[in-house]
């Protein structure tokens, strides 16, 4: 027995084991970084995200220098090789032998002394071969164009054969590009303790790399590295966490100082924050049916010093009828293709039945809110999506089925480029956004 795996490669294994046995990515690595310092938790997270990201390309590659084929290996030994592929194939700063010889360690470490002696010598030299081949790993035939995609950025072929349809090669190769590009943090500036000039401030004083957003000035960009928790002004309160684009769909409506409002599902709550922080006095509802994740809302707003809103744990469509807002803002479920620059994972766990099933859901719950909205009210719906059965289609269901409604523009607050008709719509291939719809709906007054 060697020398024991360094901590960073045991935890990222650890982390692979959770998602295949069905755990969210980010989940598994809180709870598996924890008691890391930091040069460790960004380490361990990019061994751990990377393998996942890259995981079918990785696959492709090993599968070409195995005799009997990668489907034959014990779980834990493909994992092992995905961590040391990767870091042979897209990590220049890792040294060759360091990536083989902590992953020959690693099948020592993780497995029985009986597996570990045929295991560490398959993975030594599958590995070297990996790094002495890394020049001409191959990828399928770029003529079958719909797998040739799908194996070189890691994306299953129905995402990639919809997006192709949908966009055009060429866009849809940008798109599964930047699905794979490390995404900065974005920070929503808390109006009531701090301005962004101030935040952006006492970051540069700290020697975190940090600027304004190209399109949202008010939101700062910070390079990847340092945990959110361990910035300077996050225990004052001073910002959140929220992706520039979901951030204009706060910026979309003026609550009044008396407003009444229904966030029909609002974990983690940072809408919801934006619209506290810009108009304290409103009367505020946060509905979530997770328990978990809506206390992440009280968190949320504890640490930020807002007023707390009246938090329940229920299906927002048990929302008595007789209840009416004069705003209902419904970030809703979605198959979340807008967002997988962040969550690593969620390209292996959706379907194409996805779509239509949260499709369906949508339309349900966007009708029962819309008996919520008071007359001259506004319904916002909103979605991660990159899918037009997701987004548009159904606001024209919606308006379709209930003609009280109208659709109005989302307003000046966001830019031009990112509206598209009365629509937002921001693409991850065009600028440092996450994919975003939001739609703006009023009802007739009475």
């Amino acid at each position: 027995m060697g020398a024991r795996p360094s901590v960073e490669r045991r935890r990222a294994l650890e982390i692979l084991r959770d998602v295949r046995n069905g755990k969210r990515a980010d989940e598994s690595f809180e709870r598996r970084a924890a008691g890391l310092d930091d040069r460790q938790r960004a380490f361990t997270m990019e061994l751990a995200y990377g393998a996942i990201r890259w995981r079918d390309r990785l696959d492709y590659h090993l599968d070409a220098l195995l005799k009997r084929g990668i489907d034959t290996l014990p779980p834990d030994v493909v994992s092992i090789l995905e961590l040391g592929a990767y870091q042979i194939v897209f990590l220049d700063r890792v040294p060759v032998w360091s990536a083989v010889d902590e992953s020959v360690e690693l099948v020592n470490h993780a497995l029985p002394n009986g597996g570990a002696r045929w295991a560490s010598g398959l993975v030594n030299a599958v590995l070297r071969n990996v790094d002495r081949q890394r020049q001409e790993l191959p990828l399928p035939d770029p003529n079958d164009r719909v797998f040739y995609l799908a194996v070189k950025y890691s994306h299953p072929k129905w995402m990639v054969a919809r997006w192709i349809e949908a966009y055009g090669a060429e866009t849809a190769e940008a798109l599964l590009e930047s699905n794979n590009r490390p995404p900065n943090l974005h920070l929503a500036v808390n109006v009531r303790r701090a301005t962004t000039g101030t935040v952006l401030e006492r970051l540069i004083e700290a020697g975190i790399e940090a600027h304004p957003h190209p399109d949202k000035p008010d939101a700062l960009v910070v390079g990847r590295g340092t945990p959110p928790t361990a910035l300077p002004g996050w225990v004052d309160g001073w910002f959140w966490i929220q992706d520039a684009g979901s951030q204009w769909v706060t910026d979309m409506v003026d609550a009044g100082p008396h407003d009444r409002v229904l966030d029909a599902c609002a974990a983690p709550g940072t809408k919801l924050c934006g619209l506290l922080a810009k108009a304290p006095t409103v009367r505020a509802l946060a509905i979530d049916i997770d328990v978990a994740r809506l206390r992440r809302v009280r968190e949320n707003v504890h640490r930020l010093g807002l007023t707390e809103p009246w938090l329940v744990a229920a299906d927002a469509r048990s929302v008595p009828t007789e209840a009416q807002f004069s705003l209902v803002i419904a970030d809703v479920p979605c198959s979340g293709t807008g967002v997988l620059r962040r969550r690593v994972d969620a390209r292996w766990r959706r379907s194409p039945e996805d779509v239509t099933t949260f499709a369906a859901f949508q339309r349900e719950l966007l009708s029962q809110l819309a008996d919520r909205v008071a007359p001259g009210g506004t319904l916002v719906y909103a979605t991660c999506s990159l899918e037009p059965e997701e987004n548009d289609r159904v606001v024209t269901t919606f308006l379709s089925d209930r003609q009280e409604f109208r659709s109005v523009p989302v307003g000046g607050a966001v830019p031009a480029h990112y509206r598209d008709g009365n629509y937002m719509i921001t693409r991850p291939w065009s600028g440092d956004l996450d994919g975003f719809f939001a739609a703006r709906l009023v009802r007739e007054a009475a």
